[in-house]
């Protein structure tokens, strides 16, 4: 069974709850309301998502974007401007590729805009031949381990609402926390290599390819890290120092 919750009302009135089941591999039709200019956005729930492959060769167009950090109204005109959607929000951008380089939520108030959104582009895109790639990364990372630190304080109110704890909206028996979980930490995608921090040097000397890098990362979204006692690859790569999605060895590090 899947439930679809939608929460109605305001803070002056009281908020509800309107929820609805349906057979885990049914169809679902659903809406997703954005109250910043009162406008929405209708999309299809399927639960049969698989996981992204990691290499990507056609030379078909690339347009890249990252930490959107939940502004919803900021990434959807920006995708209008750039013609990946058209202004009624259909996707436009034909086989084209339209990379999404993590930290897409956190800090702002339309994070469930934001992920629903990025859900409809890729149902639309692959009917056109097109791919939206959505690596994550450290924000998605936090957010999926428990830490909510950089959340806007809406989402504990949200979280209250549906009668849950923060932790429980991306963990592993939501709809959005297990297609986030399907997601890579790193891509390349017409020889250019897409992830949201970067390549630690240790990495870049390991035998380890891509399909490794993304499934030790998968193994490891709902495991905060903390250092142990032994020293392997694994850890340095979900360290959040020297982490895929973490590294700033770039701008601090003393690299050749």
């Amino acid at each position: 069974m899947l439930q679809v919750n939608y929460i109605k009302g305001n803070k002056d009135d009281g908020f509800y709850l309107e929820q609805k089941n349906y057979p885990i591999d049914s169809l679902i039709s659903a809406s997703c309301y954005f109250s910043f200019d009162s406008s929405s956005f209708d999309f299809s729930i399927k639960t049969d998502f698989e996981t992204p492959m990691s290499t990507y060769n056609d030379n078909n167009k690339i347009l890249a974007i990252s930490d959107i950090e939940s502004g919803y109204k900021t990434f959807r005109d920006f995708l209008i401007n750039t013609k990946v959607i058209d202004k009624n929000l259909n996707w436009t951008f034909g086989n084209g590729h339209l990379v999404l380089v993590g930290d897409f939520v956190d800090r702002g108030f339309s994070t469930t805009q934001v992920l629903w959104f990025i859900y409809k582009l890729e149902q639309e895109a692959e009917k056109q031949g097109g791919y939206v790639h959505y690596i994550l990364g450290n924000h998605e990372l936090k957010n999926m381990q428990g830490n909510y630190e950089s959340a806007s304080l809406k989402y504990f109110h949200v979280a209250a609402i549906l009668e849950k704890q923060q932790n429980e909206l991306y963990d592993s028996n939501s709809f959005i926390g297990k297609w986030m979980a399907s997601k890579n930490t790193l891509e390349l995608i017409n020889g250019i290599l897409f992830v949201h921090g970067g390549i630690h040097p240790d990495l870049a000397s390991s035998k380890l390819d891509l399909d490794e890098i993304n499934q030790i990362g998968r193994r490891n979204y709902y495991k905060p890290f903390y250092p142990r006692t032994e020293k392997n690859i694994e850890q340095l790569l979900i360290s959040t120092h020297t982490g895929v999605s973490w590294y700033r060895g770039y701008f601090k590090d003393d690299l050749t």
